[in-house]
């Protein structure tokens, strides 16, 4: 594995950790901004996930990553003066699947681009062919 491929996702885990499970919840400057906050961080975690681990199935970086989420929720739940939300649980279940999305186009603008063409589009690309030899 290489090992800089984890770095992204150290870091993001670590600032979810810190701003999921500190004392005192972060300062908003518009109502539900939290939520804002859920999203984005679920979706780089996920992001970075892919990244750092390629060779996981899909299922299992979507099942560790929504795992994450709900415990530290949970987690948020038993500190003073934070809470536990469903909405908030909502926004890192979409930002869990948004940043699957992401990394999925990522991973397909990639191979477009060092010029490996996917099997469906190469049995198109095909098909053309074979219709105008005749033998």
């Amino acid at each position: 594995m290489n090992y800089l491929r984890a770095l992204p996702f150290i870091a993001v885990l670590a600032v979810i950790l810190f701003t999921g499970l500190r004392p005192e919840p972060v300062p908003q400057v518009f109502d539900q901004q939290d939520k804002l906050h859920h999203l984005l961080g679920f979706a780089a975690l996920m992001f970075t996930v892919r990244l750092a681990f390629p060779q996981w199935r899909v299922f299992w970086a979507i099942s560790l990553s929504l795992a994450a989420a709900v415990l530290i929720e949970l987690a948020q739940g038993l500190i003073p003066n934070r809470w536990a939300s469903m909405g908030d649980m909502l926004a890192n279940t979409l930002g869990v699947l948004l940043g699957w999305g992401c990394s999925h186009l990522a991973y397909q603008w990639y191979l477009r681009r060092i010029g490996v063409v996917p099997d469906v589009e190469a049995q198109e690309q095909a098909e053309p062919l074979r219709s105008t030899s005749r033998p």
